[in-house]
């Protein structure tokens, strides 16, 4: 039995145009002035060098606030709130008036040439240092623009009352989280675990400056957002951002919609082809029911704020919104939160309509990586949602699908920042897997003892950009033929998630001249 569809995207404009992207986190962009990781400043100098490519979308992974150990995306203290490590610090208008803000700049001055010297993120320490130097900022304002009520202030006051449902909560929790010492909100006063409102209106009144503290960060990132959205209008270019499936417990959201969670339940994976164990992920439980009976108004929250920033979203574990593989203290392993096929089809369906709904034409695309069921699918194919078509994984009994037959609504790429990068699966594939995959892409029969070079790795490239999809997003890594990963999932290592290009755009250009223009050559040839 299919599911009633309420929903359908067939006619949205993003399926309609092909489209050729980049798939490039933030944290791993260079630039002239950044502090060792990519921000705001290094967005818009790749937004404008790679739509000169031809590029015409630009994916950058999760931008949300995360815990100061904690270098993970997909584990954020907030869905809403961008972290403060994306700011371009010496672009803040306080910043470059306050001078003890560039007195702090100046004494960071050789730590800051050190991070940037780097091939991999200090997220801990630039970070910090951000964060002192917005602190003297954010005493500036106070003084300059609060005390004289300037029009610079009610600017401000117009972003926390816009933002105020997401806002007032973080920076609530983020003040706290400072004040307690980052013990986790299951250890502090029971009052602000149970939020009484009577305890937090004093805690605000007692703590005012370092809460509006965190409300003046977000409204300077909101502020460097806005403009980073200008570049991209001007140049034609998508930004696609991500929508992480959960949060980390001990996150704003989870302790202000505690009702919405089940607080002793973990979710994970099952095992799948890519693992054979089954996943923790350490992050809580939704608990549905009580989502569904609001309308899911926590979901259409996240959606709303993505739409502020993002033109194309992606949602994180689709099917986990069909159904959960959850670990409770009743079960000794894991299971579904949902056994009945019938309830997973309607939970997910509605989940998507509501998506689709809030989205107001803003166009999502489900991450369908994994053990999917083929109902799932069969659902996205209906709607036209668009799901993942990724080279390596696309095939019968071995025989690989040709990617001109992928779908409209679909993206097909090379690889994910999960994966081994293009480069690396090739050469540690087995002889037949690559005779197999060779012989679609070539029509050649081979023994599939065949190297990675540039003539095969054009010749991958462009079976992939040629593709029925109506995105063919492609890491930078497997553009330029590097393989240095993004995360390898299961482990926890310094590599994980702190990744940065060795160049800034200018001399990238110059370094990867050949394989850039092979790339735009590719571009124009598949008319995307």
């Amino acid at each position: 039995m299919g599911l009633k569809m309420a929903v359908d995207l067939k006619d949205n404009e993003l399926i309609k145009t092909k489209r050729a992207g980049v798939l490039l986190p933030l944290f791993a962009m260079r630039s002239a002035t950044d502090w060792g990781i990519g921000d705001m400043a290094s967005l818009k100098e790749w937004i404008k060098y790679l739509s000169g490519e031809g590029v015409k979308v630009l994916q950058i992974l999760p931008i949300h606030e995360t815990a100061p150990e904690e270098n993970c995306p997909y584990s954020a203290l907030s869905a809403f709130a961008i972290d403060p490590v994306y700011l371009s610090i010496e672009d803040v208008p306080e910043v470059k008036a306050a001078p003890k803000a560039q007195e702090l700049i100046n004494k960071f001055r050789a730590e800051i040439n050190l991070w940037r010297s780097q091939s991999s993120v200090s997220f801990k320490y630039i970070k910090s240092a951000k964060y002192k130097v917005l602190w003297a900022a954010y005493e500036y304002f106070l003084e300059e623009e609060k005390a004289k009520n300037t029009p610079r202030y009610s600017a401000f006051l117009a972003f926390q009352e816009q933002a105020a449902p997401w806002l007032v909560p973080y920076c609530l929790f983020r003040a706290a989280k400072d004040i307690f010492g980052w013990a986790s909100w299951r250890h502090w006063a029971k009052e602000f675990q149970d939020i009484n409102v009577n305890y937090l209106k004093n805690f605000s009144i007692e703590n005012s400056k370092q809460i509006m503290f965190f409300g003046y960060i977000q409204w300077t990132l909101q502020e460097q957002i806005e403009e980073v959205k200008a570049v991209c209008k001007e140049h034609n270019m998508m930004l696609f951002g991500d929508i992480p499936f959960g949060v980390n417990f001990d996150s704003a959201d989870v302790w202000a919609n505690q009702k919405k969670y089940i607080l002793d339940a973990e979710i994970g994976a099952p095992p799948d082809e890519l693992s054979k164990d089954e996943q923790k992920w350490g992050l809580p439980a939704y608990n549905w029911s009580e989502i569904m009976a609001t309308d899911f108004r926590l979901w259409r929250s996240k959606i709303n704020r993505a739409c502020e920033i993002y033109d194309v979203f992606r949602l994180d574990h689709l099917v986990g919104f069909f159904r959960t593989w959850i670990f409770d203290p009743v079960h000794t392993k894991g299971h579904f939160d949902i056994e009945d096929e019938a309830a997973q089809k309607e939970r997910g369906a509605k989940f998507i309509e509501a998506v689709v709904e809030t989205a107001k034409g803003k166009m999502p695309v489900g991450e369908d990586l994994g053990l999917i069921p083929n109902y799932v699918r069969q659902y996205m194919k209906e709607i036209s949602l668009p799901g993942y078509r990724v080279l390596r994984w696309e095939k019968d009994n071995e025989v690989f699908r040709e990617p001109r037959n992928y779908p409209a609504a679909s993206l097909a790429t090379t690889s994910t920042h999960d994966t081994t990068t293009l480069k690396e699966w090739w050469e540690t594939m087995p002889n037949w897997e690559r005779a197999n995959i060779w012989e679609m892409i070539s029509a050649e029969k081979t023994d599939g003892n065949i190297l990675f070079t540039p003539f095969v790795h054009k010749a991958i490239l462009s079976r992939v950009m040629g593709s029925g999809s109506c995105l063919a997003i492609f890491p930078l890594q497997d553009i330029i033929g590097d393989s240095t990963r993004v995360n390898v999932p299961g482990t926890v290592c310094a590599s994980n998630w702190t990744c940065r290009v060795n160049y800034e755009p200018l001399e990238f250009k110059a370094k990867y001249q050949n394989e850039m223009r092979v790339f735009s050559e590719l571009i124009k040839g598949a008319g995307r």
